[in-house]
């Protein structure tokens, strides 16, 4: 079976846990017998990416290709690519599908919600040499238009323009990889393809990365971890830091470290942090790579996500929560969308009120008070991402998919 995937970026050079996710697929499904080819359309996430391409794969059965040679690894050049050399990079990237797609013939191509890609999609399907299409959705198309979410006019509009191209495009798109039932409800009726099929594909996790992982000697033990991004809206980091604020005194030893991706947030959260007094024990990592993120989930105590209830969130499946579960470590997460349907209070996780800072103090206190329970919970947890996030049986199902609707 041959499988194009048109991406932005490649995930096997991105740290984060959606880019995880897609390496984890990909890498499942060619251990069941796909060919899949990468095809990257926003250039190098750095330098390194570009030493190394062309030169080799993570796997024989996977080819890489690129259609432009920009850099993105710093946030002026993001900006500078996004913004002022946009239309050039996309009109090239456009010509170089159409010659990729030329050379070979696909069984499916494997779409992302990205604007210019699914405008290249919308504009040629009907040319390109493939036989089925296929999208993988794990949130809402229309999140951009909740307060707060996007407060430039400018990029609002750039948003609201890709969601008319998403709208067009999934029309055209024979199959649906959705993460959660509440979005296949959604995009059951969003789209008007009657003949369009639609497969639950739960967050994905390669537990294999946490197997085998040695001690890291980076960070100050004891600690708690966070990893995302730093947005009150989506990921509750303020939340999280009037929450460990109300548990600090008890737990003097224990410091707290938050590693993601920057967000204006983070002016407010600082305040609040020197407001509690915590400027020595609540550390900003940034993002760590991808080799450091296994070590650094899995020597943590205790591993946060304080997600509000939001329209986001109700959609989605935060990626990170299966990477925490699979360290086998306690975790402490609001009740919010469908993680409830996978995790029990005090059985599998530590369960806390989404928007409560107070509940989830409360959910860190039942976690870090005792140790033995907080052990077993972590266990239960991890066997939680064994059944239902595992990747080898998630691509399994996945392949099986494929084949009977190709």
């Amino acid at each position: 079976m041959e499988i194009v995937l048109i991406r932005g970026l490649n995930p096997y050079f991105e740290s984060s846990a959606s880019a995880n996710r897609y390496t984890s697929i990909i890498d499942g499904l060619i251990r069941n017998g796909a060919n899949v080819t990468l095809i990257v359309t926003n250039g190098y996430n750095n330098i390194s990416e570009f030493k190394l391409s062309g030169i080799k794969a993570p796997n024989s059965n996977l080819n890489i290709k690129y259609t432009i040679t920009t850099f993105n690894h710093n946030i002026w050049l993001r900006r500078i690519n996004g913004y002022l050399l946009s239309g050039i990079n996309a009109w090239y990237s456009n010509f170089k599908l159409k010659r990729y797609f030329v050379e070979q013939q696909y069984d499916f191509l494997w779409l992302t919600n990205d604007a210019t890609i699914l405008h290249f999609f919308v504009r040629n399907h009907k040319k390109l040499n493939y036989k089925k299409s296929i999208i993988e959705l794990n949130e809402f198309n229309d999140i951009y238009k909740q307060d707060g979410h996007i407060s430039n006019p400018k990029q609002y509009k750039k948003a609201k323009d890709a969601d008319e191209t998403f709208l067009k495009a999934i029309d055209r798109i024979d199959l649906f990889a959705v993460m959660t039932q509440t979005l296949i409800s959604y995009y059951k009726q969003l789209t008007t393809n009657k003949n369009a099929v639609f497969f639950h594909l739960p967050m994905t996790v390669d537990l294999n990365r946490f197997s085998e992982v040695k001690n890291s000697t980076l960070f100050r033990k004891p600690y708690i971890a966070f990893t995302g991004t730093y947005t009150n809206q989506k990921d509750g980091v303020d939340i999280l830091i009037h929450a460990f604020g109300r548990i600090a005194n008890d737990y003097p030893d224990y410091h707290l470290y938050l590693a993601g991706f920057y967000h204006w947030d983070v002016t407010m959260q600082k305040k609040l942090i020197d407001n509690y007094g915590l400027a020595k024990r609540i550390t900003y990592l940034n993002v760590l790579d991808k080799e450091t993120i296994p070590g650094f989930i899995q020597d943590a105590e205790l591993l946060v996500l304080s997600r509000p209830d939001s329209h986001q969130a109700q959609g989605g499946f935060p990626t990170k929560l299966g990477e925490y579960l699979a360290s086998g470590n306690p975790v402490c997460v609001t009740k919010v969308g469908e993680i409830p349907y996978y995790l029990e209070d005090n059985i599998s996780a530590f369960l806390a009120e989404p928007g409560d800072s107070a509940s989830f103090a409360d959910a860190m206190q039942r976690a870090l008070s005792d140790k033995k329970r907080a052990e077993k919970v972590g266990i239960k947890g991890k066997e939680v991402a064994q059944i239902h996030f595992n990747m080898e049986i998630q691509a399994k199902r996945l392949m099986e998919f494929l084949r009977s609707n190709l």
